[in-house]
Order: structure tokens, then sequence, then C-alpha cells
């Protein structure tokens, strides 16, 4: 097996697994745009309900509530899994590539080819391993027929593989960026509109005089002036407190910490350049705190995702839950809240941000310390990594500078990588622990995975933003959409 790698494995799947072809010929600026923005519509459309679910009442519930938000994923529809595996694929074997445990030459374009292969191979075989853990799990109902199991592996490993050749299309060069950036962003922002205006009317209440309340909080707060079924303090309160819903606190909590993460992604060093090869052209390069971007939490929530299902699948699965068996006296068992949450006890709740601050102080106090040192460390050292590997190291930017005939103000271009090196891995290693702090601050306010939805979102639409931009300056300007919404606002004026 001499010269064997791993990504010969994928060699015999390349005529298998479906692909979408590269583009004949560049596609124009708007038709990215409509690809890209259509590929997250068709995929917020795909979340159908599951058919094939018993109708009976299902003891087991969502063990994964809490992560989510961060995969753009809905339970109990066809994006049960949302892009966990994609994410999950991507990143480890990019960071085994960058780390030089795949053995792996990306300016080969049959490795290239052979790696992306392998990354999607590997997303769909998590999609096959997680539809069936919650299927035998009982989380779709208990004594399921050989066609029920057999309809659910259909839609969720079929949606999976649709889920994978969706992003693709954005990946081959249809679309801007990626396409798993693209669809989270948009996902996450249509959740935080969903949970603050949504106008559809959710059942409460069990008996026959059913009390449905709005799903959006501010919606909520508006028809709550005029509801009967509590007193108008009740009902304020309510809007503000509810846990079954989206709550106006939640909605407020997490647009703060959009805020504040806007606020984090414009803070940069700016170091004083010049050319070599020409007087009096100065510059700033500019070092930004959060230079990796929301990589370092994905990376958190991926190890995360990880642990809890491995924990259910030892609890639900061989312990079945039962709070005498010694697996859940070892990693503990999970207690069912509000009638839909599965929610761990300790230990395992030490790695599970709490429902509430109450919660967190009388039922889980040591989760203060755990959680945001977990969150920090899986995060700084995955950022230490991810700038060494990237192509963002200090010495790489060093040789692009001396290839542009760039230098630092003040210092010999043969010192440049060493100044470099003062400031860039500081800057990803600080911009990772502060986002894990932020995320962590979220969580313990009540936000149930939301805090680190609006951190991946918001640094997602910068990522989005700044490449479109990038795009249209490339283009020339050349954009019929541009010249019609420039038409539309000057008549307006």
């Amino acid at each position: 097996m001499a010269g064997f790698r791993l990504i010969d494995l994928a060699k015999p799947l390349q005529s298998i697994l479906p692909e979408i072809e590269l583009p004949y010929e560049n596609i124009p600026f708007d038709d990215k745009l409509i690809y890209t923005f259509v590929s997250a519509l068709v995929y917020i459309l795909c979340q159908f309900p599951l058919a094939s679910i018993s109708k009976e009442h299902i003891d087991v519930k969502d063990p994964i509530f809490f992560l989510r938000n961060v995969f753009a994923s809905e339970t109990k529809t066809l994006m049960e899994f949302g892009l966990f595996p994609l994410i999950s694929s991507s990143l480890i074997l990019q960071l085994m590539a960058g780390l030089r445990l795949i053995d792996i030459n990306f300016k080969i374009k049959s490795d290239r080819q052979l790696f992306q292969t392998l990354t999607k191979f590997l997303a769909i075989v998590q999609y096959i391993i997680l539809a069936n853990i919650f299927i035998f799990a009982g989380y779709y109902g208990s004594n399921l027929s050989p066609g029920q199991i057999l309809n659910l592996n259909i839609q969720l490993i079929g949606s999976g593989i649709f889920t994978t050749l969706l992003c693709e299309i954005v990946d081959k060069g249809y679309g801007f960026v990626s396409g798993i950036m693209t669809i989270n962003t948009v996902v996450i922002a249509t959740t935080l509109v969903s949970d603050a205006l949504a106008f559809n009317q959710i059942a409460i209440s069990d008996s026959d005089d059913t009390i449905t309340e709005a799903q959006g909080a501010i919606i909520n707060l508006i028809q709550s002036l005029r509801a009967s079924h509590r007193t108008l303090m009740g009902n304020i309160v309510s809007v503000f407190s509810r846990d079954y819903l989206p709550n106006l606190s939640s909605v407020l909590l997490c647009i703060l910490v959009g805020v504040a993460v806007a606020y984090l992604h414009n803070i940069r060093i700016e170091l004083p350049i010049r050319s070599t090869r020409a007087r009096g052209m100065n510059n700033m390069y500019p070092v930004r705190l959060l230079n990796i971007g929301c990589l370092s939490i994905l990376f958190s929530y991926v190890i995360l995702f990880f642990i809890h299902i491995i924990a259910f699948v030892f609890i639900q699965l061989i312990a079945k839950n039962d709070p005498s068996h010694i697996i859940c006296k070892i990693i503990g068992h999970y207690e069912v809240v509000n009638n839909y949450l599965y929610v761990p006890t300790f230990p395992l709740s030490l790695l599970t941000p709490p429902r509430s601050i109450q919660s967190m102080i009388f039922k889980q106090p040591l989760t203060i310390i755990v959680f945001p040192l977990f969150l920090a460390t899986t995060g700084v050292w995955f950022a230490s990594k991810w700038q060494a590997i990237s192509g963002s190291s200090a010495k790489d930017i060093a040789n692009d500078f001396k290839e542009q005939g760039i230098t630092l103000t003040g210092r010999r271009e043969q010192n440049i990588a060493k100044e470099l090196e003062k400031t860039i891995p500081t800057a990803s290693t600080t911009g990772a622990a502060v986002l894990a702090l932020t995320t962590a601050v979220g969580e313990f306010l009540g936000l149930k995975g939301q805090a680190a939805g609006m951190v991946v979102g918001v640094c997602g639409a910068f990522a989005i933003l700044e490449f479109v931009t990038l795009e249209y300056q490339q283009s020339g300007g050349q954009s019929m959409l541009a010249q019609v919404l420039g038409g539309a606002a000057s008549a307006f004026q």
C-alpha cells in the first residue's frame, strides 16, 4: 500500500456521487446574485414536515435544540440536520489537510476534485448515520414499521443529498462566496424576522377552549393587549418571558448580540505600509480582530454537536434514558421540558447552555465556568491553527508583500514576517476568545443557541457583503439590477 493516500478512497466515488458541472462561461453579476439568493430561498421553502412520523405521543424530545440555530436545521422537517454534516466534514477535512494529516496538493486539479468528492461523501455518510440514530432512538415514534423507517430514511438522506448539491451550485461559481455560508446566513436572518414578526397562531392549550398565541414576539405583544385568557399585566409579562415560543426579551437580546458582533467586526489594527518600487506610495494595511470570521464558533459548535449526539446514542439508544442505568449515572440523563425539549442533567449539562439565568444560577452553576471555557479553548486552538494554514499567516502575507513590492514603513524587508508575527496570530486568537465570550454571555441570558446563530449570521453577512461589493467593482458596475434600483431611487427623489 505504498503511496496510498486517504483522498484516494474517493476515486471510485467520483463516478457515483451526483455532481454539479462547472459553468462553461463566466456568470454575469446579476445571474450570480439570482443563483445565490434563490438557492437560499429554495432551502427555506424545502422545510416541509416529515411524513411517516408516528401520530401517537412521542416520549423522545429534541436533544439538540440549542444547536439548530447555528446549523440552519428545523426539527421534524426535511431539513432535520440542516447544514451540520456539510460544515463538519468541510471544516475537519480542511483542518486535517492544513495540519498535514492528509497528503494532498491543492495545486493539482485532480487532488482538489478528490478532496471535494471525499468531503461530499463524508457529509452524506453523516446524514445517513444521524437519520438512523434519530429513527431508532424513537425520536419519530416507537414501534415504527419497516415501511415507515424506509420512508424516513429516504426523506432525510434524500434531503441531505439535495442540500449538498444546492450548496455546490453556489460553490462551483454560479453564485457568490460559499453556498453553506449564504444559506446559513439567510436562514438565520429569516429566523430572527420570524421570531419577531410571524403572524401564524400556535395552540398553547390542549383544552376544549383552545388558546392560541402569535409566534412572532412583536405580534404577540400587540395581540396581548386585548387577550382575555390572562390579565393585562400577565399578558405583558408573558410577552417578555414565555418559554414555549419566541419572546420579546430573546428578540431584543439577539439584536444586541448582532450589534456587538458588528462592532467587533470593525475593530482593526492598521499597519503603515509603503511601496518599494515607487516613492511616496504610502497606505495602511488593516489587521482585523475577527480576521477568521465566525469559523472558531462554528468549530466549537461542531465539537458540541458530536459530543451531544454521542451522548444521545448512549443515553437514549443504550440506556433508554433510565436514570438508574449506569450510563445515565455517569454522563447524565434527559429531562422533558415544555413537552418538546430534552434537557440533559449533570454532567452533560455543563456543555449545554442554560434555558434562563435562574436555571443557570440554581441548577447549573458550574456551567458559568465550563461552557465559556470550552468555547474559548476550542475556538482559540482552532484560530491559532487556521490562521497558520489558510494562507493568512504572517509568513504568507509577508510573501505577498514581497511579490507586490510592499514593505512595512520603518521596517526592513527581511523583518516583515517577524513584525507581522507579533500582530496577526494575536488578533486571530484574541478575536476567537472575544467571540466565544460574547456567545457564552448571550447563551447565559437564555437564548438557547440563538446567540451563536447571531454571531455566525452577522459574520456571514459581512463576508457576503464584502465579496459581492468586490465582485461588483470587478465587473465594472455592469449590473442591470443596480441600474433598475438606481433608476427607481432617482424617481422617488
